[in-house]
């Protein structure tokens, strides 16, 4: 299975990439901004387009069905947004993208800070957490604080 994370010129990339490893497939790593011109062993490295921009969604999944990719993780707020609207489309061609649905995104905040890890990649309905996403869990509080993991 070939995987693409986004935010490759940040460590939560890496971080990422990390906790699934031994995944069988490439991984791809992903950003807007340029990447780093040597190559890391086992990685490629795709430029894509800014999450913000109108096309995203469509240039991000012309991309996937060119590498065969079928699982995406995206970390940065603009494409988790874009991504959250588009996961109907994304699912049509086979292509699982790991952020939560427009009303968790609602409900959970975004946070770039400390925490554990916490990937959910399908939507198992006697989990805590309600959608399938990349999470960040704080234990350092009374209550767990749980959010979205961003790079951004």
């Amino acid at each position: 299975m070939n995987i693409l994370i986004s935010a490759a010129a940040t460590p939560q990339a890496y971080q990422l990439d990390r906790i699934i490893n031994g995944a069988p497939g490439t991984v791809f790593l992903a950003d807007s901004v340029d990447l780093p011109p040597f190559p890391i062993r086992g990685r490629k490295f795709i430029k894509i387009p800014e999450g913000g921009s109108p096309s995203f969604a469509h240039e991000l999944l012309t991309i996937c069905l060119d590498n065969a990719i079928e699982k995406v993780f995206v970390l940065r707020k603009a494409e988790i947004w874009a991504l959250a609207e588009a996961r109907v489309l994304f699912d049509e061609f086979g292509i699982q993208v790991i952020v939560p649905s427009v009303s968790v995104l609602k409900q959970f905040g975004m946070k770039k800070r400390s925490g554990t890890i916490l990937l959910k990649e399908d939507q198992d309905k006697n989990s805590d957490l309600p959608d399938r996403g990349v999470f960040l869990v704080n234990m350092e509080t009374p209550e767990p604080e749980i959010s979205i993991l961003t790079a951004d």
